[in-house]
């Protein structure tokens, strides 16, 4: 009995032995030499957004993404010539690239990923909404409004 308990304590040495080694390797390929920059604020914040179809048919499933956060919005259906909008709390803007995706007729199309510029004139002191316009067959673009 006295031999397998002090099998038993070594077999447990070794797993914690092979767990703290694991740790450290797994810590130490995860932290790379690089820091990944943080985008600076704009100065401006949004407080809400829409996402216009200005086709003469529906667009489903359309989705804006912002790779760099996780963040995404979509709205299932829009009709021709109508909108989905939402607002919400103000967020700070921070000009992280997005893209936009949505289907028509079923078929899936995708903007590459671009920054939305903030326009000259823009009341910083009044939150902005994000414009998403699909305004031709496979294009959609953004702006910034007030």
């Amino acid at each position: 009995m006295a031999g397998s308990l002090t099998g038993w304590r070594v077999g447990a040495q070794r797993l914690a032995l092979a767990v703290c080694c694991c740790a450290i390797i797994l810590t130490a390929c995860s932290a790379s030499g690089q820091v990944r920059k943080q985008p600076e604020a704009t100065g401006v914040v949004i407080g809400g957004m829409s996402i216009r179809n200005e086709l003469a048919y529906p667009v489903t499933d359309v989705m804006i993404d912002v790779p760099a956060t996780g963040a995404f919005v979509g709205c299932g259906n829009i009709l021709p010539h109508s909108e989905c909008s939402t607002g919400f709390e103000s967020v700070d803007y921070l000009a992280n690239a997005m893209k936009v995706s949505w289907k028509e007729y079923g078929a899936p199309h995708e903007t590459d990923e671009f920054v939305v510029k903030v326009p000259e004139g823009l009341d910083r002191g009044k939150p902005a909404w994000l414009e998403v316009v699909i305004f031709a067959k496979g294009q959609a673009g953004a702006k910034l409004t007030q």
